[in-house]
């Protein structure tokens, strides 16, 4: 659009109808689009009524968050239809759960909804990621971890800026269960990127593992070594192949507290499970000893 066009009356005009709606000021944008209408008749609005309509509905009733939840994955259906830009969507999406978190301040103390969902997600679709952070680690001390909870944390960290903290909790969250098909999930497009890059999708994150890629999984104390083996005990010998080479390697990598039969077991159990990635591994722990 040329610059001179911006000052158009109607352009103006249309952009004003616009922001109301994003900002879900939607008694002024239902004032806006008669205004409009009123004045250039001829004119065209693809989608701006259709969530006038929609909105003036949704902001005439009390939601709590699993209802506005529901509500917004309809909207945001909806949106996807029409000629809507991503960046506008991402505007009303964070207005959107901004105000819905603001309307349900009497739940934040719970950690999750009556439908199971983290009050993190919520902080997240705002784009409040230090408070979502907040809340998932929250969650996770007292209810436990899991492989949702650790990727959503990935996702904080990577939007605050901290690289290697994002994938040392994707790595976790693969530990925990995330299969493949939920990899999308992973905001890092780089990250993902390279995962998807790998010649075996199953063996992508002992990959980086390997390749040394991911941050060192090192343990400050012995106490926090052993609280892992015990966490994933059974997990050694029950998870597939993939999984359980990423858990040798983090033994391996804790060489301080391990037992020189203990850290030959592990490099053992590397081999084993994939003689190329532990030749790859070996060869660069002997680059940087």
């Amino acid at each position: 659009m040329q610059q001179g066009l911006l000052f158009e009356p109607e352009v103006m005009a249309r952009t004003e109808l616009q922001d109301a709606i994003a900002r879900l000021d939607f008694h002024s944008a239902l004032r806006r689009l008669e205004e409009f209408h009123r004045f250039w008749p001829e004119a065209k609005l693809i989608w701006e009524p259709e969530l006038v309509r929609a909105g003036s509905k949704l902001a005439a009733k009390p939601m709590d968050l699993d209802s506005g939840y529901g509500a917004w994955q309809k909207l945001e259906a909806r949106l996807n239809t029409l000629d809507v830009s991503r960046s506008w969507t991402a505007s009303l999406r964070r207005n959107f759960f901004s105000r819905l978190l603001a309307s349900n301040r009497k739940l934040f103390e719970e950690l999750r909804t009556a439908a199971g969902r983290s009050l993190g997600d919520f902080y997240l679709l705002a784009e409040q990621p230090r408070n979502a952070r907040r809340r998932y680690e929250n969650e996770i001390r007292q209810i436990g971890d899991g492989w949702k909870v650790r990727l959503q944390l990935g996702n904080c960290d990577f939007r605050l800026g901290h690289g290697p903290v994002a994938h040392s909790n994707y790595h976790w969250s693969f530990l925990l269960g995330l299969p493949e098909d939920r990899w999308a999930l992973i905001e890092d497009p780089r990250f993902l990127a390279r995962l998807r890059s790998a010649d075996e999708a199953e063996w992508a994150f002992p990959e980086l593992c390997a390749a040394g890629e991911l941050p060192p999984a090192r343990f400050s104390s012995r106490g926090e070594f052993d609280g892992f083996k015990r966490k994933f005990g059974a997990a050694f010998t029950e998870s597939p192949s993939s999984r359980r080479f990423c858990l040798y390697w983090i033994v391996s990598e804790n060489k301080p507290f391990c037992s020189d039969g203990e850290l030959i077991d592990a490099r053992k159990q590397l081999k084993a499970l994939h003689p190329r990635l532990h030749v790859q591994y070996m060869q660069r722990l002997a680059q940087v000893s």
